[in-house]
């Protein structure tokens, strides 16, 4: 084809410039899909209250209703306060009744066998799992477990039923399955309701991300990165504030999950991505949507325009056909054997499991930092909000690879160091430093994940990799028991980790201002592309020498 002719052709990039990127329709349906956005952020977080731990101690019945008795009956600690888990022996020959200090042998800790609990606002009252680390941090990895289940599940059913169904089968889902996990009687049963309930909604993010990425041009992505990123920070905040409020880990979950339920109505409200129309072959359907979007925002786009983009995706249509027929596999066939996607698969997959490890793993233990574990939730989670506004400055005037990479090579220079400042506000500023330059890599590999995998199967890969990589969150509730083995430990394991990945997303081609890939081959090209430019580069250093 004429250069000339093909640089003049009508893509939907460019009936997407003319109908405008934020009026009236995109407006409605960013609207809608955002709101399971946030509900997506507050249900991250929820377990991190729901087994939040409390004030106890051992309960001595010898000494019921005496507090003065805790001197001589509850060892201390070094910092001076009571321990939670040991309490005195008494001397063989003392009654049960005696409640006095020449009853206890303080030279004998026993582990405790009963518990007098100082608060009651998480399940480890309710349950009895004082002094069950292992119990509570278990909750936080079957959550985070559930999304082996739900992502790729997510994932097939908007490939190949669409986003919309997709979006609203996991939403209902969270809500069904987080109320009933409110109703829970035992710890057996919170525990299963506690992975049912990611196992079928938790994909939800990822399925209204490539709904809204869809519907926008290449100008657009990294602002709807933002607007997601912020929903979700929102979301966490919210539910760390209901959670001091109300101080009741049952209300908690009834106020969050309810509104889940009703967005089944968005099978009428919400509309469908013209991608995937194109994809499928339903061309009139997918038109439907770009005339409507027109007639929303009132704009007038050409008829030819769309004469051409349906010609265009026909072709690409008959193109992936061929192929299939060329090679004598099908499409699905052809992105299994490619080893350019096994390679975007693995790398990807790598890169999420290292960014869900540390960003998961540095909120997690903040709670276990001293002082108030509710402001410092709220503290950690907002320091995501500059790192999104860094994102939307950065990744489209300086590109995906170099942001990224050099956001991981940072995260890991600050906490691999953290150890080594001294206790205090440089710590806590260090800490946050850390925070900050995971979110800015863990939220632009989202955008850019999404931009290195081809339309008909987007979805799947990228369900895919972040199932993979939900290996890094399904750990993450875990670390702060390295902390048991040395102080440090955590941080420097997730600064190894963040350097691995800086080195590792340098593989992967450049996707700034780059058209989505609708095909295996358009995908392909990518690489060539970057080859060409870096051969283009270096022939240009040697001109210059």
């Amino acid at each position: 084809m004429d250069p000339e002719k093909k640089q003049n052709e009508v893509t939907v990039d460019d009936i997407l410039h003319d109908l405008g990127p934020f009026k009236k329709f995109n407006i409605w349906n960013y609207f809608l899909i955002l709101i399971p956005v946030f509900l997506a952020g507050m249900y991250s977080s929820v377990f991190n209250f729901e087994v939040l731990d409390l004030s106890y101690r051992c309960a001595v019945p010898e000494c019921v209703d005496n507090p003065d008795a805790l001197n001589y009956t509850i060892p201390r600690l070094e910092d001076g306060s009571f321990a939670k888990c040991l309490r005195y022996g008494t001397f063989s020959n003392s009654t049960n009744s005696s409640c006095s200090a020449d009853a206890f042998d303080t030279s004998v800790e026993l582990e405790c066998d009963q518990y007098v609990y100082l608060e009651e606002h998480s399940i480890v009252k309710e349950f009895n799992l004082a002094c069950q680390d292992w119990k509570r941090t278990l909750v936080g990895t079957v959550h985070n477990a559930g999304f082996f289940v739900s992502i790729p599940l997510t994932g097939l059913i908007s490939d190949k039923f669409g986003r919309r169904l997709a979006v609203v089968f996991a939403c209902v889902s969270n809500g069904v399955f987080g109320l009933i996990r409110a109703l829970s009687v035992n710890y057996n049963m919170f525990v299963v309701f506690e992975f049912l309930e990611p196992a079928f909604g938790g994909g939800v993010y990822t399925a209204c991300f490539v709904l809204a990425l869809e519907l926008v041009g290449p100008k657009g992505r990294v602002l709807v990165s933002l607007l997601f990123n912020t929903m979700f920070i929102l979301g966490g905040v919210t539910v760390t504030l209901l959670s001091l409020w109300l101080q009741n880990w049952r209300y908690l979950l009834f106020i969050i999950y309810t509104p889940a339920v009703f967005v089944f109505l968005y099978m009428w409200m919400l509309t469908e991505s013209f991608r995937w129309f194109f994809s499928k072959g339903r061309y009139d359907e997918g038109l439907q949507v770009l005339s409507k979007a027109e007639k929303m925002n009132n704009v007038v786009v050409p008829k030819e325009h769309y004469d051409q983009v349906e010609k265009q995706a026909i072709q690409q249509r008959d193109a992936r056909k061929c192929e299939s027929i060329a090679s004598n596999q099908s499409s699905f066939k052809q992105i299994l054997t490619s080893s350019m996607i096994w390679k975007r698969v693995f790398t990807v997959s790598f890169l999420w499991t290292c960014s869900t490890l540390v960003y998961y793993g540095l909120s997690i233990n903040a709670i276990e930092l001293s002082g108030n574990s509710y402001l410092n939730y709220i503290v950690v989670i907002v320091i995501e909000a500059p790192a999104n506004v860094c994102k939307l400055i950065l990744l489209d005037r300086y590109g995906r690879k170099r942001v990224i990479a050099i956001a991981f090579f940072l995260t890991a220079l600050i906490l691999i160091n953290y150890g080594f400042v001294p206790a205090g506000m440089w710590s806590l500023v260090f800490y946050l430093g850390g925070k900050f330059f995971i979110t800015l890599a863990y939220n632009s590999l989202y955008v850019f994940a999404a931009e290195v995998f081809p339309t008909n199967y987007r979805t799947t890969l990228l369900a895919l990799c972040s199932t993979i990589g939900r290996t890094g969150s399904a750990v993450a509730p875990m670390t702060p028991l390295l902390a048991r083995v040395y102080d440090y430990l955590p941080t420097i394991v997730f600064g190894v980790m963040a350097a691995m990945s800086g080195l590792l997303v340098l593989t992967l081609p450049e996707t700034n201002n780059q058209k989505l890939p609708d095909s295996l081959k358009e995908a392909q090209d990518q690489d060539k592309k970057e080859s060409q430019e870096d051969r283009e580069v270096r022939e240009t250093s040697k001109t210059r020498l």
